[in-house]
């Protein structure tokens, strides 16, 4: 691919150091002397408050920006082996060229990832208001304390978690392996070939937008559009609506079972488990679909959402088999119709979990996707920026890559990638029922920690508190709390045991375990907590909702986040072991490994509900952060 000839020195008021039309060997020199000229290249041409941004920092997000656009391949677009410069740009509002369209959008880059850095650490995270912690005891009891990363609230400024902290730390192995993809020798190669720059700077690049990516991610999670705002997108005149009328989307349950042997006797046999499945769900005390939700995660054998509670989600007309389909999309269906089916592919149970007409869901996201470019608006309005464009140089680059390509991919989904930490101390005037949460909560505070990190959502105490007050009693939290409302939750129970060696193998394995504690180590009286791992030295990993066990267990247990076996078993009488969790859908085109799982109902290509809200959120991040 030919250079993009945009040369350097190129804007109003300054001069070109070379003609326009130049061949390679050529650009290359002018980049190498423009590069290492430390004047020019330091020179800032943009701030926001102390921070700053030199024409050096600034060419990897004009090569981004460019490289983006055409990987992108818009109708609309300019001849890459011409001067950009040269070429008016019919996007530009002001008429201008394509390298001010792109030059345009580099600074808006910047502007939207620089102002969102600077709101997480000045700003934080919002958090509830019923949170209401005494910074005195934090000071006292949690200071040094490993579990404080995890401490809901407690950093007054954003954090990454750990997955993204993990990205950011393997920014050069990122880089290394886009050097061997667009065939430079190296990082450094594709740094001043493709991004016109050096290897730090490409780094900065590369850190500085994903933090504000993935602050913008925290901020993101928990935007839901009222039915006012839906209603009011689809009257819009300016919005056109892609969707027919009458297209419908459903969401149903899957279960699948698979007969022992290919033959008749067999496949009856099979039918017959599935019957029996069905009718013990039927006439059992709750018959919901978070009931049926755990029937699935226990037994059924399509592994490609089992873990998901056999969950499909936003199905269309005709991605289903073809018998299901009709069943599904019959105008008479109802939620929580059950039935019964027999293909080449095994018996199955689905569960009807609802339907919704296809424009409603694309208004929904419409709707998110507008207050996702709110948060970046509201950013850049808090955090302005001022910028001295005479002073901008422009160095010659080939694009090699797009901005997508060194952005964070956004594929586990772990909004939580280990169990988050709450206290009940920190919720002072919140009320279980009856009682204080602060005094009574901890197995509603305990329940709060593992169904937010099992179902990636966020399950404040409060919440939970709101949502199951009848659990709370004067001696504290009903345990049936986990067996009877998990599921809801996203998460599901795969069995209570009264035996430490089977807690302790199923930690072992990988699973979370809730454990009620009575007189002894951990309380004078009753306790849960969260068994979250096996350490290496095979000590356990606790999550403990009671803050002043964080002094009294300071050293070594606490301090080091670690607690023997024995202090747990001493008086554990109890214990609640929850299946794993669903970090990525095996049956989902983009997150999963749909080759490796049983084609049990679909027809076609499906994506699972969380890689629908992570595209969506990507792709704003992409298109706003770069809006003029």
């Amino acid at each position: 691919m030919a250079l993009a000839l945009t040369l350097a020195i190129l804007l109003p008021g300054c001069k070109s150091p070379a003609p326009p039309e130049l061949d390679e060997e050529e650009i290359q020199e002018q980049q190498e002397q423009i590069l290492s000229d430390p004047e020019t290249m330091g020179q800032v041409i943009a701030r926001i408050g102390s921070e700053t941004l030199t024409n050096g920092q600034l060419q990897p997000y004009f090569w981004a920006a460019v490289g983006e656009y055409q990987k992108t391949q818009p109708e609309i677009a300019p001849d890459y082996s011409q001067d950009l410069g040269e070429q008016l740009c019919p996007l530009d509002p002001e008429g201008g060229s394509w390298r001010d369209y792109f030059l345009n959008q580099a600074l808006q880059m910047w502007h939207t990832c620089q102002a969102l850095a600077l709101q997480g650490e000045q700003e934080g995270v919002p958090t509830e208001e019923a949170y209401q912690p005494d910074p005195e005891k934090h000071e006292k009891y949690m200071t040094g304390m490993p579990a404080t990363r995890y401490l809901y609230g407690y950093s007054q400024s954003y954090q990454p978690n750990t997955m993204h902290r993990a990205f950011l730390d393997n920014v050069d192995a990122l880089l290394e392996d886009l050097a061997q993809k667009t065939g430079c020798a190296d990082p450094e190669e594709l740094a001043s070939r493709g991004f016109g720059t050096t290897l730090e700077n490409l780094r900065d690049f590369v850190t500085l937008y994903n933090w504000g990516y993935m602050y913008y991610t925290t901020l993101s999670y928990d935007l839901e559009p009222t039915q006012e705002q839906v209603e009011s997108c689809l009257q819009q005149e300016e919005q056109v609506c892609p969707e027919p009328e009458g297209e419908m989307c459903c969401d149903v349950r899957h279960i699948l079972l698979l007969p022992e042997s290919d033959t008749e006797e067999g496949w009856e046999a099979c039918e017959q488990q599935a019957q029996d499945l069905l009718k013990t769900w039927q006439k059992s005390f709750r018959v919901t679909e978070d009931t049926f939700a755990s029937l699935a995660n226990q037994y059924s054998q399509d592994t490609g959402t089992a873990v998901d509670g056999g969950g499909y989600y936003r199905l269309r007309r005709g991605q289903l088999l073809t018998q299901m389909d009709a069943w599904c999309f019959d105008p008479e269906r109802q939620p929580g119709d059950t039935a019964l089916f027999r293909t080449s592919k095994g018996v199955h149970i689905l569960y009807f979990s609802g339907a919704e007409s296809a424009r409603t869901l694309w208004a929904e996201d419409r709707c998110r996707e507008q207050m996702m470019k709110n948060l970046i608006a509201s950013a850049r309005e808090a955090y302005p920026m001022e910028v001295e464009r005479e002073e901008i140089v422009l160095v010659p680059a080939q694009p090699l890559a797009g901005a997508s390509d060194l952005l964070y991919p956004d594929v586990g989904h772990e909004r939580f990638p280990e169990v988050p930490l709450y206290l009940q101390q920190d919720y002072g005037f919140t009320k279980f029922g009856n009682y204080n949460l602060s005094t009574n909560g901890c197995g509603i505070t305990s329940f709060a920690m593992v169904s937010s990190y099992l179902s990636d959502e966020e399950w404040t105490p409060p919440e939970l508190c709101a949502r199951y007050g009848n659990y709370s009693y004067a001696h504290g939290t009903d345990g049936m709390i986990f067996e009877k409302e998990s599921a809801a939750l996203g998460c599901y129970l795969q069995e209570k045991t009264y035996e430490p060696s089977v807690a302790k193998k199923a930690l072992e394995e990988g699973h979370i375990v809730v454990s009620i504690q009575h007189k002894g180590y951990w309380t004078s009286g009753g306790h849960y907590i969260v068994l979250e791992k096996v350490n290496e030295d095979g000590t356990i990993q606790v999550r403990d909702s009671n803050l002043y066990n964080y002094w009294k267990y300071k050293v070594p247990a606490h301090a080091q986040d670690r607690h023997a076996w024995s202090s747990i078993t001493a008086a554990g009488s109890c214990y609640w072991i929850f299946a794993y969790k669903a970090v990525t859908i095996p049956a989902c085109s983009r997150c999963g490994q749909p080759e490796t799982v049983p084609d049990s109902i679909l027809r076609e290509e499906y994506c699972c509900h969380k890689c629908t809200e992570a595209l969506l959120r990507r792709d704003t991040y992409l298109n706003a952060s770069g809006q003029n």
